[in-house]
């Protein structure tokens, strides 16, 4: 089974998220903290791996970036998807390299919902 984690202090910014993840039989965890992802990445049974990492862009342990380094050093097959603010090219800048897959709003939407299952379409990660 295909598992996604979100990171964050606050469930109901992801519901929409959550619920599309969920129509399409993916196991869905949750981390209040970056420290807390990584522990779950480390402690991952060998051969399996989480597929899809949603985070905030600040956390309260450390920002997105910093996060998302750590995650494609311990996970290259995970992917990952941050919420924030900057603008496309900020965005591009900043994690150029990293396989981020897309940035969301602070707080995502259906329609958001529908790009980020379009994208996780495109990369076959969901059928």
């Amino acid at each position: 089974m295909k598992q996604a984690v979100f990171v964050s202090r606050d469930k109901a910014e992801f519901k929409g998220l959550e619920q599309m993840l969920g129509q399409h039989s993916i196991e869905i965890k949750w981390c209040a903290t970056g420290k807390e992802l990584l522990s779950l990445i480390a402690n991952t049974p060998k051969g399996q791996w989480i597929d899809l990492v949603i985070m905030e862009e600040a956390l309260s342990d450390m920002n997105a970036k910093v996060l998302v380094e750590a995650v494609t050093t311990q996970s290259p097959m995970t992917n990952c998807a941050i919420t924030g603010t900057m603008d496309k090219k900020q965005f591009h800048d900043v994690y150029e390299g990293y396989g981020v897959l897309m940035q969301l709003p602070v707080q995502p939407g259906q329609d958001d919902a529908r790009n980020l299952e379009n994208q996780l379409k495109k990369i076959r990660l969901l059928g």
